[in-house]
Formats: C-alpha cells, structure tokens, sequence
C-alpha cells in the first residue's frame, strides 16, 4: 500500500466513542440530528407520537413523564450502536477497538499499532476478524460434567 492510498484510507477511518451519550437525555432529536440519523430520528418521534397516545387515552399520573422519558434513554444508551449501524450500512467495517481516555489518544494508538502493521489493521485485530474452523462432521460438543447451564443448577448433576 502506497503512502498515498494509505493517507487516503486513513481520512476515511471514523471513530465512534462507546459510552453513554448524556447530553440525548434531554435533547434526543437534537442529537440524533446532529449524527444525521435520520430514521432512528423517525423511529424516534413514532415512539413519542405513540407514548403521547397512550397518555391521552389512559390516566397513568406521574408515570407519564417516565413514559416520555424513555425513548430519549433509549437513544442515550444506543446512540453508538446506531452510529456503528449506519456506517455498517454505508460500507465501513470493523478494523478495531481501542481503548483510551480521550479521541486523541484512541487516534494516537490505533494508528500507532496500524503503522507497525504496515497499514493493515493489528495482527490481534485480524485474528479476533477470523473465523474459527468448523467442527468435522458428526461432532457433538458436550459441557465438562461440571459446567453449569442456566443460573439455578440443581445438586447432583
């Protein structure tokens, strides 16, 4: 890969920060407006059209505000999946995960560990990337006799 096409790749790269978004709380189609995602801004005033229909046809008291209240949770705690779908749909994919205190340094060390791999994403990266290979045919995986399955396992077995 050239130093151009490299350059030209890395300026397509977005990085989008995995953490609740508090500022939608209150300000939802604002901020959905701001990330133009624009179907979830329609699914977004659906739901509160929805909501306010429920409140005019039944007497719920205080829980009313919570109801309204919801869909603004909704977007607060998803907005990065919604962001990851959209660029999903548009064509980007997945190269990597970073972990770091600020944009600047999740920028810093992704592209840190993108140079010392030549341009490609980091060798953990493209194995994490991989699938595992198929089980051969007729292969029945089993649990270890003491694996539990479920969240009350009863004594004995």
């Amino acid at each position: 890969m050239t130093d151009s096409t490299r350059g030209r790749w890395a300026e397509r790269i977005v990085f989008v920060r995995e953490a609740t978004a508090w500022s939608a709380i209150l300000f939802a189609p604002l901020v959905l407006i701001a990330h133009r995602l624009w179907l979830a801004l329609v699914l977004y005033v659906l739901a509160q059209v929805l909501i306010l229909l429920v409140i005019a046809n039944l007497d719920l008291g205080d829980a009313e505000n919570l109801l309204l209240l919801l869909p603004n949770l909704f977007v607060a705690f998803e907005l990065s999946a919604l962001r990851r779908r959209k660029l999903s749909a548009r064509g980007h994919e997945e190269i990597g995960v970073v972990v770091a205190p600020n944009r600047e340094a999740a920028e810093r060390r992704f592209f840190e560990s993108w140079l010392e791999a030549g341009g490609r994403p980091a060798p953990a990266v493209a194995a994490a990337a991989t699938r595992p290979a198929e089980p051969p045919p007729g292969y029945v995986a089993r649990p270890p006799a003491n694996s539990v399955i479920g969240l009350f396992p009863e004594a004995g077995r």
